[in-house]
C-alpha cells in the first residue's frame, strides 16, 4: 500500500472525500418525501386565493349595502320610480335603484353599490344577464348561475362557480342577505 507523504493512507483518503451512494439516495429519498408532504400545501394556492377574493367581496357588498340604507336614512328615499317601493338614489355619481331602502337585486341595484360596476344602457331590471366586474360575473335574481337564483357574484374561473361565489338575498322586506359560497374555490 502507498504510504502518503502526511501519514494517511492514500485508500482512506479517497474514503473522507464525498458521500457514499447509500447516503446519496438517503438523502434524495428523504427530499422526496418532504416535497410529497410539502408540495400540495403550495400548489393549491389558487383556491386559497379564490376564497379570500370572496371573502373580500362580500364585506364590500356589506358595506356598499349599508351606504345605501344609510343614505336613504339621511337623504331620504331618493327619487321615485314608475313601481312602488323603488327608488333611485346618487351615490357618488352613480345611480342605484333602490327597493324598500336597500339596494334592490339586479345590476342597477345592488351590483351598482361596488366600485367599477358599469350598468349596461338597457338597464338590466328583471334581467338576470351577466355583468362582468373586476374578475367577477354579477347575476341578477332568477338566474341559474348562483344557489336558490339569488342575485350575486361568481368567480367563472373556480373549480365549481356556483360555490365560489356571494349571494344576495332580498324580498323587499327586512333585511337583505349577504352570503359567502367557498366550497367550490
Amino acid at each position: 500500500m502507498y504510504r502518503h507523504p502526511t501519514g494517511i493512507h492514500a485508500l482512506n483518503a479517497a474514503r473522507t472525500g464525498g458521500f457514499t451512494l447509500i447516503e446519496l439516495i438517503v438523502v434524495i429519498v428523504i427530499l422526496g418525501v418532504l416535497s410529497a408532504v410539502a408540495l400540495p400545501k403550495f400548489v393549491d394556492l389558487g383556491s386559497d386565493s379564490r376564497k379570500a377574493s370572496i371573502q373580500a367581496l362580500a364585506g364590500s357588498v356589506n358595506t356598499g349595502i349599508k351606504l345605501v340604507k344609510s343614505t336613504t336614512a339621511v337623504r331620504g328615499a331618493g327619487t321615485a320610480d314608475k313601481i312602488v317601493n323603488l327608488t333611485w338614489v346618487n351615490m357618488d355619481g352613480t345611480q342605484v335603484r333602490v327597493w324598500s331602502g336597500y339596494p334592490d337585486r339586479w345590476c342597477d341595484g345592488v351590483g351598482a353599490v361596488l366600485q367599477n360596476m358599469i350598468v349596461p344602457s338597457g338597464g338590466c331590471y328583471l334581467k338576470a344577464t351577466a355583468v362582468e366586474v373586476d374578475g367577477y360575473t354579477f347575476y341578477g335574481y332568477g338566474n341559474d348561475k348562483l344557489p336558490n337564483g339569488d342575485a350575486g357574484w361568481r368567480i367563472e374561473s373556480a373549480p365549481d362557480p356556483k360555490q365560489c361565489s356571494v349571494q344576495y338575498t332580498y324580498n323587499g322586506t327586512g333585511v337583505p342577505d349577504v352570503k359567502m359560497n367557498t366550497g367550490g374555490c
